[in-house]
């Protein structure tokens, strides 16, 4: 058979391989979350989240700390670098299915000796016949450039149905990103709020560790003059020990949320953090999502791993299946081989061009034992699909009902603020006119600070339950 015939007939050979080729193993169908239409803790209409969910809060600090933090934060950074090994994976699965060509060339110097050598081998020695058997040796060249190629057939999906895998690992390792992307931005309002409130706390108990060392310097006076108790004065003095440990406590907290901050949005506890000396207002208090329909609760990244994970477990089991059928495979080599590098030519070619055929006879039950647990993969990927939508749902109905919750308290302590503002400053009108003494104005005035202090807590309270909202939508 000349090279001309023997062209046609192997790319006809690989065309009806390739048009008979098929791939096995169930195929992948995104599953339908069991989902409500709207959420029970969610009322009225429809009201669409954004992504930015934070400009909300219409606070300028936390818009830059975001934007910092989802660019130096080490945990981001991480999940990015997983992206590109799990596409860089990907490439390799990829190339598993492609033809592999490989070129070489030797050279070689090569001694032989001639002692017993028949006659009729001499002269492709370059010997004369009859020089007896005398071991003197022929030294030559071995020249040869060349090379192969080879291709496996996959007939049956086993390369595609890894590529597959492989493709979902990618779209995992995109969704979990996401996923620690929106982690870190709810820590970052989270701390943030958290410091704001630390902040205006320690403000606070610096007021009332003034106004508790003006009672119990006043009560002082009154014991001198015999008119309190001593008892009263230590209880007094026990206050103002109790409001130095606080405003300590406090500023501790601020300080260590600072640092929280600091790492989470510039990757290291000393960073300096100039854009919280933004002072604006404070952060807006929007109404609580309307109507959220479940299917913006589909697309939170942890379902959409899942999601990725049960298709990559799906794709594993066609492959193991694939494994029980023959491997089909094409191979062919060229080369012009020569005693010397003059003498390369066409004449001096080598060729060489086949296929070969596998088939898996017995393998101690491995191949089986392979498509079990691929199989077992899969019912469990799907379950812990299941169970991650089911979990998102309750984190969604939890986040609603803590945050009506909150709302509710947030109304009767601000009532309860204003309340004791009233006394703190009726207290003040009737000790300015001799009707009571320093120590009831003092001690209505402290009730009022506390008060404060409680409705800004619960303001904050309620600015986290939004941000576990967000953060629960996977927004």
């Amino acid at each position: 058979m000349t090279d001309r015939t023997c062209l046609p007939r192997t790319s006809a050979m690989i065309l009806a391989l390739l048009l008979s080729a098929c791939t096995v193993g169930p195929d992948f169908v995104r599953p339908a979350p069991d989902l409500p239409a709207t959420f029970a803790g969610a009322q009225g209409p429809v009201k669409p989240v954004a992504a930015a969910w934070w400009h909300g809060f219409e606070d300028r600090a936390l818009d830059a700390l975001e934007a910092r933090g989802v660019v130096n934060n080490l945990d981001i950074r991480q999940a990015v670098e997983r992206i590109a090994a799990a596409q860089a994976q990907y490439g390799v699965a990829g190339a598993e299915g492609a033809p592999s060509l490989t070129a070489q060339g030797n050279y070689s110097r090569n001694r032989v000796g001639t002692a017993g050598i028949a006659d009729f081998a001499r002269p492709l020695l370059g010997l004369e016949k009859g020089d007896g058997d005398a071991p003197k040796g022929v030294d030559f060249d071995m020249v040869g450039i060349g090379g192969s190629a080879s291709w496996e057939i996959d007939l049956w999906g086993r390369i595609r149905r890894r590529r597959e895998a492989a493709g979902a690992q990618v779209a995992e390792s995109q969704a979990d990103a996401d996923g620690m992307r929106l982690s870190v931005q709810a820590e970052i309002a989270r701390t943030y709020f958290q410091w704001r409130q630390a902040v205006r706390e320690l403000m606070q108990a610096r007021r009332s560790l003034a106004l508790a060392e003006r009672a119990a310097a006043a009560l002082k006076a009154l014991e001198a003059r015999g008119l309190a108790s001593r008892a009263d004065v230590i209880e007094r003095e026990s206050r103002v020990r109790t409001a130095r440990g606080n405003e300590s406590s406090l500023q501790e907290q601020r300080d260590r949320l600072r640092r929280a901050l600091a790492v989470l949005v510039e990757g290291r506890p000393d960073a300096p953090l100039d854009i919280l000396d933004i002072h604006d207002d404070e952060p807006a208090l929007g109404p609580p999502p309307s109507s959220l329909p479940s299917q913006m609760v589909r697309s939170r990244p942890d379902i959409l791993a899942a999601e990725a994970r049960l298709h990559a477990a799906t794709a594993l089991v066609g492959a193991a299946k694939a494994d029980f059928y023959p491997a089909i495979s094409l191979s062919g080599l060229f080369s012009l081989d020569a005693l010397s590098l003059k003498d390369l030519g066409w004449d001096s070619r080598n060729t060489s061009i086949g296929g070969a055929i596998s088939l898996p006879i017995f393998s101690g039950g491995r191949l089986q034992r392979t498509l079990d647990l691929r199989k077992s993969e899969q019912r469990s990927a799907a379950l812990a699909y299941r169970a991650t939508v089911v979990a998102a749902w309750q984190e969604v109905e939890d986040a609603l009902s803590s945050l009506r919750a909150l709302n509710d308290q947030l109304e009767l302590g601000k009532a309860e603020r204003d309340a004791r503002a009233v006394i703190a400053k009726t207290s003040d009108l009737r000790a300015r006119r001799g009707e009571t003494g320093l120590l009831p104005l003092l001690d209505a005035q402290a009730a009022a600070i506390e008060a404060e202090i409680q409705a800004q807590r619960q303001r904050t309270a309620v600015l986290l339950a939004h941000v576990q909202l967000y953060r629960a939508l996977g927004r």
